[in-house]
């Protein structure tokens, strides 16, 4: 299945700015790779980026226009790869050090309408990628459209759609994804000074690289619990399990983690610090994220 790339443009004039590579990245190309592994330039959203979803804006005002929030995240993410990450027709022997992506970002959007909403969000990115002395500098830009509908105060329902396209120099990282999934919410009551939410997500997905455009199932779950230390202060430690279907992603499950410290939750402007990682993958060796996020609600 191959997909257009409208982003083509934008990542050619912002990557001619970006410092050139030693070294000959062209001659590694997709069909290097083991297969799709779950990362920033695979078109998949922040290790954390769902998971904030999860808080539902209680007790915060709610402007009567169609224009009701407005979001900025800023990251950075790092993840390092062993010599699976190579199919079988590669040296390893080349690779002693881990394969690194570095990625330095920011996501923004903003909530429309009232019940059903619609979440748009554009994430943006330069990425830095090493594989043994060569490196390279790319451009992650996408577009996700979420819109949704809450049943009652404790369930909601969505469907999400997005599309994500990795660009550079260096073939091997280079992919667009395109995805839809059918998400589903909940949330228990705040009444006990400490409350629970999650979601549920099961999604078909489409990558499309030179070596690779077989599309694959992926379901996600995760939970999260809301320790309302003070009125203007939360800590939320999350948890995400992740499996997909056939053979397409290195590795058929795997887990995400991670806490987030979000300050004035119940007012019109809430700002937020987090960290995330990644476990139980056999190439990722090691995924961190850090990220600050601030929501503003109208």
């Amino acid at each position: 299945m191959n997909f257009q790339r409208p982003f083509s443009f934008l990542s050619a004039f912002i990557l001619s700015a970006l410092p050139n590579t030693y070294g000959n990245p062209v001659e590694h190309d997709a069909s290097t790779r083991m297969g799709v592994t779950p990362g920033y330039y695979l078109g998949f959203r922040g290790m954390a980026d769902e998971l904030r979803n999860l808080r539902r804006p209680l007790d915060t005002p709610a402007s009567e226009g169609f224009f009701k929030s407005f979001f900025l995240d800023i990251h950075y993410m790092n993840q390092e790869f062993n010599g699976h990450f190579f199919n079988r027709d590669v040296n390893l022997s080349a690779y002693d050090e881990p394969i690194e992506n570095d990625l330095y970002g920011l996501t923004f959007g903003f909530g429309l309408g009232g019940n059903p909403n619609l979440q748009v969000r554009i994430p943006i990115s330069v990425s830095r990628f090493e594989v043994g002395e060569l490196d390279d500098n790319g451009l992650v830009a996408g577009l996700e459209l979420f819109p949704n509908f809450r049943i009652n105060e404790y369930l909601a329902w969505g469907i999400n759609l997005g599309y994500t396209e990795s660009n550079s120099d260096f073939p091997i990282f280079d992919e667009s994804m395109t995805k839809i999934s059918f998400d589903t919410m909940a949330e228990s009551s705040s009444a006990y000074g400490i409350n629970w939410s999650g979601r549920f997500s099961l999604g078909r997905y489409f990558p499309s690289n030179d070596a690779n455009d077989d599309a694959f199932w992926l379901s996600k779950g995760a939970l999260a619990l809301h320790f309302q230390l003070h009125d203007k202060f939360t800590m939320l430690p999350f948890v995400r399990f992740n499996y997909s279907t056939g053979d397409v992603l290195t590795d058929d499950l795997w887990w995400d983690f991670g806490n987030e410290f979000i300050f004035m939750p119940k007012s019109p402007w809430s700002f937020s610090f987090g960290i995330a990682g990644v476990g139980g993958h056999d190439v990722i060796e090691e995924g961190m994220e850090f990220y600050f996020s601030s929501k503003g609600n109208f």
